[in-house]
């Protein structure tokens, strides 16, 4: 069977979507015989693809234009026997479609999200809804949400996780991590955070908690590492307001040959986001045995099981006592980084590649 994969995040530094869409072609690679996955892929692409995953170019980057003309012409050029689809099936599909679903925002967070974004959300999921043979979402938190907001059947929804690469390991050269602590400029001794900048991803209450933490002399700096996504205002304001100027490093976006050397290097990783449908960075810091703090609802509370320390996102005292707990007791931290890499090991290509195949082959 030919498989078209809607690839178009690929190159753009979209953080979750574009790692989650790197992981499923190297899922699949190899590891699906009777399947022969083709990417598209954004025009101009030039990057390189695992072995196995063929390419085709789509023609234009304008979501709009993409889902409603591009995708729909080249589906209807080409023979396919299956379209994988991210978050929007095309109105005029020509062959059987399943879609990836990476979250609920737009239901549960609509006012962390640009108005336009929110709007066209709102209303064309429930159409792809009805287009798509099945729905694939990242948890099971998000299989419950679907079938809680829109009525979805569940025998319909896959949960396929997303993979964490092999590079995000708990073995690590000192040599390399410092090299590439000095190239990002970080210091000795720092907290990580890791994604894109915009509301959801609670970095205001983040600075409130971490300011907490400096008036009581706690002497690491926070490294924030991600690309400004949306609606990123209020994050800078807060270190104005704070006097975090000093305490506070933007690296913007990192490629990620270097995350798994800047896991290592942080005395913690924290990601208290009030809403995912997942939280890859997470199971990418258990995997490096980083001990990690994150949010104790929904997804984020599932990927991180017994492995983490977990607080109420909305509560910047919760997120200050979670950090000062990490930071503070050494025993902690020594357990974290054993039972990290342990839980890490359920979000593996295999596991997804099969995942995602059982339920292709449900769709047909």
């Amino acid at each position: 069977m030919r498989l078209a994969i809607d690839a178009h995040a690929l190159g753009t530094g979209a953080g979750g979507n574009e790692s989650y869409i790197r992981a499923l072609l190297e899922a699949l690679s190899s590891r699906t015989p009777d399947v022969a996955p083709v990417a598209l892929v954004p025009p101009g692409w030039r990057g390189t693809l695992p072995a196995g995953i063929a390419s085709q170019p789509l023609r234009a980057r304008q979501s709009w234009i993409r889902v409603a003309l591009d995708l729909p012409l080249l589906l209807r050029r080409e023979t396919f026997g299956l379209f994988h689809a991210q978050y929007l099936v095309p109105p005029a599909c020509p062959c059987p479609a399943v879609v990836s679903l990476h979250d609920f925002v737009w239901k549960r967070h609509p006012e962390t999200l640009p108005r336009a974004t929110r709007y066209r959300l709102q209303a064309l999921i429930p159409a792809t809804l009805r287009r798509a043979r099945r729905v694939f979402v990242l948890s099971r938190a998000m299989r419950q949400e679907l079938a809680d907001l829109y009525g979805y059947p569940e025998d319909r929804i896959d949960v396929v996780p997303p993979a964490v690469h092999p590079r995000f390991t708990a073995a690590m050269e000192p040599e390399t991590v410092e090299r590439v602590r000095a190239r990002h400029r970080l210091p000795a001794d720092y907290v990580l955070y890791v994604g894109a900048l915009q509301p959801r991803k609670n970095l205001s209450r983040l600075l409130e908690a971490f300011a907490a933490l400096r008036r009581e002399g706690v002497f690491h700096r926070l490294a924030i590492v991600g690309q400004e996504a949306w609606m990123t205002r209020p994050v800078r304001e807060t270190v104005r307001r704070l006097r975090l100027e000093d305490a506070i490093v933007f690296t913007g976006y990192v490629d990620d040959a270097d995350l798994p050397a800047l896991y290592h290097g942080a005395a913690a990783f924290t990601y208290v986001s009030i809403y995912e449908g997942f939280g890859i960075p997470v199971a990418e810091a258990l995997a490096c045995g980083t001990p990690v703090l994150t949010s104790n609802c929904g997804a984020l509370a599932e990927v991180a099981g017994i492995a983490a320390v977990t607080c109420d996102p909305f509560e910047v005292d919760a997120i200050a006592d979670g950090l000062r707990t990490l930071l503070a007791d050494a025993g902690l931290r020594q357990r974290l980084r054993a039972a990290g890499p342990v839980r890490a090991q359920a979000f593996s290509h295999e596991a997804m590649g099969q995942a995602a195949y059982q339920a292709y082959r449900r769709a047909l």
